[in-house]
């Protein structure tokens, strides 16, 4: 409910600022089709993978429910109509734990791949900038690599994922345009297996460990409109 009041607040916000004033200029061209690539940061917290890290990590060096892990990504956009567009997207996520345990060094890798299609509403298109909102979904593949000692695993899962952006773009010339943008992620990647079927274990007990997880993420990139 907390995330749907701030994303409320941004649409309002951010319609309010697109808006023209009375008696201003009109709305600006319609959307473009576009093309769009960059990178970004994810404040990511997996409970279930801490959980398997802090079990295997000396007090000291426990690690906190939240932790920063890189994001690149792909996407093309269609306009539907002048406010609406559909945009296809491919992100790919990556990150690692590592901390110190009783048999040495230990390192968690954690990689994601998250394909979605998305509907945006365009808030403001003014041919030098756009700003634009929206929610999709998609079907996310991820793994978790856990190394230490003689001991180097590899567990997998699939699962739907949910999110929410806000998307900014502004112009270098005609064509090209700096991307800026933000987002709130869910991830449903049950289970994660190795190829014999077994799970790593939680920390607290009982059941596998899944890669569901929750996250925050800025995005910086170029996009080009045709």
């Amino acid at each position: 409910m907390r995330h749907a009041l701030i994303i409320a607040g941004l649409i309002f916000s951010c319609r309010a600022a697109g808006a023209p004033a009375p008696g201003g200029d009109a709305p600006g061209p319609l959307p473009r089709p576009g093309l769009a690539a960059g990178m970004g940061v994810l404040y990511l917290t997996a409970r279930d993978v801490v959980d398997l890290v802090n079990a295997s990590a000396v007090p000291a060096e426990r690690v906190a429910q939240f932790h920063a892990m890189a994001e690149f990504f792909a996407a093309a956009s269609f306009p539907l109509t002048d406010e609406w567009i559909i945009k296809v997207e491919y992100a790919f996520l990556t990150g690692s734990y590592s901390v110190g345990s009783f048999l040495g060094e230990a390192d968690f890798s954690v990689t994601a791949h998250m394909p979605s299609v998305i509907l945006q509403y365009v808030i403001a298109e003014r041919g030098l900038y756009n700003l634009k909102i929206g929610a999709g979904g998609g079907y996310y593949a991820g793994a978790l690599a856990e190394k230490y000692l003689t001991i180097d695993q590899r567990f997998s899962g699939t699962g739907g994922g949910v999110l929410t952006e806000l998307e900014a773009n502004t112009a270098f010339g005609e064509h090209l345009y700096a991307f800026l943008g933000a987002n709130l992620r869910w991830s449903f990647i049950g289970e994660l297996t190795n190829p014999s079927g077994i799970s790593p274990g939680r920390a607290s007990g009982g059941g596998g460990t899944t890669l569901n997880f929750f996250a925050a993420g800025a995005r910086i990139g170029l996009s080009y409109y045709f």
